[in-house]
């Protein structure tokens, strides 16, 4: 079977995958800025306020990063494995992101019963931020800079 690559794409295409990113970018800065807005990024602020949550808002809140992870993680990791790069690069995005979204919406959960789920919810968060900012930068690359 031949394998898929964004590379070998007509320009349209990856004119549309290369923009399409940039927007999933930007849709990711003001996820960050809403939580820089409600946390300033402190953890006292994050143990304050997920510590202090209903279950109902746990659900609301778990519904909304869920959603918006999958929405924008599938698309990612997506393109990534239709990329020219070594198989062990796309097989460690394909497992590292789904175990820290999950890190991330259980931390959430667990904050309540100990403060020291602030500290994971934070590193998850940001382990997620930086895997979205790499892959962008290795499919930009790949669709555009690399040699065919």
């Amino acid at each position: 079977m031949r394998e898929i690559r964004l590379r070998e794409a007509a320009l349209s295409v990856r004119l549309f995958i290369s923009l399409l990113l940039c927007v999933m970018g930007l849709s990711y800065l003001t996820l960050l800025g809403s939580i820089w807005i409600d946390t300033e990024l402190k953890v006292s602020y994050v143990i304050e306020g997920y510590g202090s949550f209903e279950s109902i808002e746990l659900i609301e809140q778990s519904f909304k990063y869920i959603f918006w992870f999958i929405c924008t993680f599938t698309i990612a990791v997506s393109l990534l494995l239709m990329t020219s790069y070594p198989e062990k690069i796309k097989r460690c995005f394909a497992v590292v992101v789904p175990l820290f979204i999950i890190s991330d919406i259980g931390s959430m959960w667990l904050i309540r019963y100990c403060s020291f789920f602030a500290w994971q919810l934070y590193a998850s968060g940001m382990v997620l931020a930086t895997c979205f900012l790499v892959m962008f930068l290795l499919i930009q690359y790949d669709l555009w800079l690399k040699k065919k």
